[in-house]
């Protein structure tokens, strides 16, 4: 039976990312025409942007200068963690602190982990694949783990950001994901995510756009890839996912403020932040 890729379960959207690995990069930057890392550019200085008097101070400070024991732990966990491994608040309290949600490969967090602006990096993906070729990048300047996104492996008010890149299309219950997401921000801490969305010109959508997510992203892809199903999603989930208004709302109804997004490349790939304020 063939999968609904347009809103699969998270067990089918686990095997896709954990086919593809390989050619996950390459991929992504094919289809996009290089823009992927301009798109990653952009979240990121977004990101830093309100936070430039703070850098200064932060990377004075060495970047061990983390709770002693956690630097030798920063390896991958293939696997859930257990309730009682969540990391609590005591050891990322008082520091910089950033949670790269479904990090992939790690190129995001790595564009992050660039520019020395925070101090205690976690990456997470629910694929170990994923997680496997973010830990080939990254090494051990961050803590990567396995996890679902709809139930974060962390005590309250654990980072001041968390952010995530083309991953809000493998959100099975947004509301939950968001209510997660501001559960672990500190106060006054910042949620920003990178997204692929639909041109909003009709005419661009109707003669370009559509007709390369229908036909040319799935055939190249399995050509590539060698996998029926991975780029079919990608299709499909573009095409399904929420308008970028309509996500705005679904974050200021879970309590965030100050919501707003930016609009990249004619509208194929959108910013969404917020605020958590308590």
């Amino acid at each position: 039976m063939k999968p609904n890729l347009a809103h699969p379960d998270r067990n089918t959207i686990k095997s896709l990312f954990n086919a593809i690995p390989a050619r996950y990069d390459f991929l992504n930057s094919f289809f996009s025409l290089g823009l992927d890392g301009y798109w990653r550019r952009r979240l990121v200085s977004l990101a830093l942007s309100e936070r430039k008097s703070e850098i200064a101070s932060v990377a004075s400070l060495p970047r061990n200068d983390v709770p002693k024991g956690l630097r030798e732990n920063a390896t991958v966990i293939a696997r859930r963690p257990k309730a009682d491994e969540a990391i609590p608040s005591s050891r990322i309290n008082a520091r910089k602190s950033i949670l790269d949600l479904g990090v992939g490969t790690g190129k995001s967090l790595l564009e992050f982990i660039k520019k020395d602006s925070y101090q205690y990096y976690v990456g997470c993906d629910f694929s170990e694949n994923m997680l496997l070729k973010s830990k080939e990048r990254i090494g051990d300047q961050a803590e990567l783990l396995a996890c679902d996104f709809h139930d974060l492996p962390f005590s309250d008010h654990a980072f001041d950001l968390v952010t995530g890149s083309f991953m809000l299309r493998s959100v099975q219950a947004m509301k939950i994901f968001l209510s997660e997401v501001g559960r672990v921000l500190k106060s006054n801490g910042r949620a920003i995510f990178l997204e692929l969305t639909r041109p909003k010109n009709k005419l661009v959508w109707n003669l370009a756009y559509r007709p390369y997510l229908n036909f040319y992203i799935p055939a190249v892809g399995k050509i590539f890839s060698r996998h029926d199903h991975a780029y079919q999603f990608l299709s499909q989930s573009i095409q399904s996912f929420v308008d970028p208004a309509d996500l705005k709302r679904d974050f200021e109804a879970t309590g965030f403020q100050e919501v707003s997004y930016t609009s990249l490349s004619l509208g194929s790939a959108t910013i969404i932040q917020g605020r958590k304020h308590e």
